[in-house]
């Protein structure tokens, strides 16, 4: 079905009768930082305003967006407004700023990067919630979603720069599509997200985001430090080097896709076991561990933020997107068969995937070594000492300790075995559990699995997504 046109297009053209305003197509520049649409005054002393849209952009989303800053009046008093907020954000300065690392020397210039921030976010909650309808969102987030796509896609065609992790970025993104048809890269930032009514001015936005700044600046910090790793220091905070960037030269940040499962907790569809066998431990192997260890399920609440980064300067207001979510990553827990059946060598690349991705989940997650029992336990952040070696394999009782002693809803179970066990009782304990739970079977065969009864293997594998690896 075609989408149908916004209800408040043909009304807004006719406003834009009365405004001087040319429409202009956008050179392609750094295609990786720069703004998918803007708008900006034709000089200072006039009403007149030039809106830019790139080739990339489809549909009326965009046009419509940046005409919204117009008519509302964003433009305007800049000096005014950026100073009504400053005398506001000093009354909360201890509480925004304990989020942010400055000297003394640059606290003011920090603070007026940190107005441009929040003055976008609510200027975008404003235009999105009076521009658009409610039922009309979904259009939004299609339009802007199929720029973002076309445009990355143009980066990586060209190799242009940054076109590797680019491409990466996509991969996971069509990954992620294929099985969740709902799958994005970024939506606008919409009033809801932050549970703000609509239709509220931005000044309003801007009294309410100033009223909360232990749940605004966390969202802000939580992006950016992912998108700009190399500016963090340790302690966590949002150095003003990397405000000062997002709110005058930042763009469209590249937001992650987060996958889709059903439920906060809940495992992922039944019957998708991978097919035999992986070649060695290649990139297969870890997109499998990383793809399933950094998963967020949609009832975690989590939120793409289509917000700040939006830096008004200038005159200028520059489209930006960020994603976020108020998910907490959970805690992995890796239950490491040591039978014996597989060298300690293999068993050690396999697990230093695993430490690849120690600083994106849980800082509790854990290594647990099991034969018919615990042998020791491994902090994961910490890092892996060396690989027991034990007799025997009895791993349902690890299922159960593990799930007992640690698991939470968000947390996530890996078992890697060769499976060569009672995997009936593997299928009894992971019945019970909470929370997601995958395997690793090791082979030896390129297309069977050792096991000793198929019936019960068969029936585990419907369960538990399996990749399997040759040894």
């Amino acid at each position: 079905m075609d989408k149908p046109e916004y209800k408040q297009f043909s009304e807004l053209e006719k406003k834009m009768r009365l405004v001087v305003c040319t429409h202009n197509k956008l050179e392609k520049g750094n295609l990786s930082t720069d703004a998918l649409a803007y708008v900006k005054r034709d000089g200072k002393a006039n009403a007149c305003y030039k809106v830019y849209t790139s080739e990339f952009c489809g549909g009326h989303s965009f046009w419509m967006h940046e005409i919204g800053h117009i008519l509302l009046e964003h433009l305007n008093f800049e000096d005014k407004t950026n100073s009504q907020v400053f005398n506001k954000l000093m009354g909360t300065w201890k509480s925004f700023s304990k989020y942010i690392s400055f000297t003394p020397e640059n606290e003011n210039q920090t603070m007026l990067s940190l107005i441009n921030l929040l003055k976008n976010y609510a200027m975008d909650m404003e235009v999105n919630s009076k521009i658009f309808d409610k039922d009309e969102e979904a259009f939004l987030i299609e339009d802007m979603n199929q720029a973002i796509y076309k445009r990355l896609s143009y980066i990586v065609k060209n190799r242009l720069e940054g076109w590797s992790e680019i491409n990466r970025r996509l991969e996971r993104f069509n990954y992620q599509k294929r099985h969740n048809s709902k799958a994005i890269l970024v939506t606008p930032v919409f009033a809801e997200n932050y549970s703000f009514p609509r239709g509220l001015s931005w000044r309003q936005y801007i009294d309410l985001i100033i009223l909360a700044p232990d749940m605004v600046m966390p969202q802000i910090c939580e992006k950016l430090r992912t998108e700009q790793e190399e500016f963090i220091e340790k302690t966590g905070k949002l150095p003003a080097e990397v405000i000062i960037k997002a709110a005058k030269n930042q763009d469209m940040v590249l937001a992650e896709v987060l996958s889709s499962t059903v439920g906060k907790g809940s495992r992922k569809s039944r019957g998708i076991t991978m097919n035999f066998a992986i070649q060695r431990l290649g990139p297969e192997v870890r997109s499998f561990i990383t793809e399933r260890a950094l998963d967020k399920t949609e009832d975690n609440r989590t939120d793409y933020l289509y917000l700040a980064n939006r830096g008004k300067s200038d005159g200028i207001l520059r489209g930006k997107s960020v994603e976020h979510s108020d998910y907490t990553q959970g805690n992995i827990y890796v239950i490491v068969d040591t039978s014996g059946s597989v060298e300690t060598e293999r068993l050690a690349q396999l697990l230093g995937l695993f430490s690849e991705i120690k600083s994106s989940v849980g800082q509790q997650s854990k290594v647990i070594f099991w034969d018919t029992d615990l042998q020791r336990i491994d902090s994961l952040r910490d890092g892996i000492n060396r690989i027991p070696l034990g007799r025997g394999t009895d791993i349902a009782p690890a299922i159960s300790y593990t799930a007992g002693r640690f698991c939470s809803e968000n947390d996530k179970i890996f078992i890697i075995s060769d499976y060569y066990d009672c995997l009936d009782k593997w299928l009894t304990e992971v019945k019970k559990l909470r929370c997601p739970c995958y395997g690793i079977c090791w082979t030896d065969k390129g297309n069977e699995v050792s096991y000793l009864n198929k019936e019960d293997f068969d029936a585990f594998c419907r369960e538990v997504e399996t990749l399997f690896v040759e040894l």
